[in-house]
C-alpha cells in the first residue's frame, strides 16, 4: 500500500477529494475532507484511532490499530489483519461476517469482501478498472477510484473504508 498511499488512486480537484464505486448496477461517490467521509450511504468520522459513523444503513465501530481493525459493522463482527509485502498489502480475516481476503497494490486490487469477489487493475489515470461477482453474474465494467486523502489517512483507514463499500453488492 506504500506506492497507493503516496500518489493516492485520483487526481485531487480543488480541496474536494471523492471516492468512487461505479458497477453496471450501482454508484456510490464518497467525499473525503481530513478525517471524514460523508455521502447519502456513509457519514463517517475518524477520532485518533477509532472509525465510527454509518454505512448503508449499519452502525460502524472499528479500532484502526498498527497492523489490523477490528470492531463491528452493524450486528457482524470485523477484524482484519495486513500486512505490506513488496508493495502489496494483504489484508485477511473477516468484514460484514464474512471471511474476507483484499490484495492491493498500484498494480492491482484482487480478492473478496463480504459477498463480493474482486479482479481489478490500475489504468494509467490511476483508476482500478475490472469485474466483480456478488455471489451471481461477474459485472463489468467496475471502476474504482481512491483519493490521496484516504489514502493518506493510512492502511487501515484506506482498508475499513474500502471494506465498507466493496462488501455491499
Amino acid at each position: 500500500m506504500t506506492a497507493l498511499l503516496a500518489m493516492g488512486t485520483a487526481a485531487a480537484q480543488g480541496w474536494d477529494q471523492y471516492l468512487y464505486l461505479r458497477t453496471p448496477n450501482a454508484a456510490i461517490t464518497a467525499r473525503v475532507t481530513g478525517d471524514s467521509i460523508s455521502s447519502p450511504d456513509l457519514q463517517l468520522s475518524r477520532d485518533g484511532k477509532t472509525l465510527r459513523g454509518r454505512a448503508f444503513g449499519q452502525t460502524v465501530f472499528l479500532g484502526l490499530n498498527g497492523k489490523e481493525l477490528g470492531g463491528t459493522v452493524g450486528r457482524e463482527l470485523t477484524r482484519l489483519s495486513f500486512e505490506d509485502h513488496d508493495g502489496v498489502t494483504h489484508a485477511r480475516g473477516s468484514f460484514y461476517g464474512r471471511v474476507s481476503e483484499l490484495n492491493i497494490s498500484a498494480e492491482e486490487l484482487t480478492g473478496t469482501v463480504g459477498a463480493c469477489s474482486y479482479d481489478l487493475k490500475a489504468t494509467k489515470d490511476g483508476s482500478y478498472v475490472g469485474s466483480r461477482s456478488c455471489g451471481g453474474v461477474p459485472e463489468r465494467p467496475v471502476i474504482l477510484d481512491i483519493p490521496p486523502a484516504l489514502a493518506k489517512q493510512g492502511t487501515a483507514m484506506t482498508l475499513a473504508t474500502l471494506g465498507l463499500i466493496l462488501g455491499v453488492p
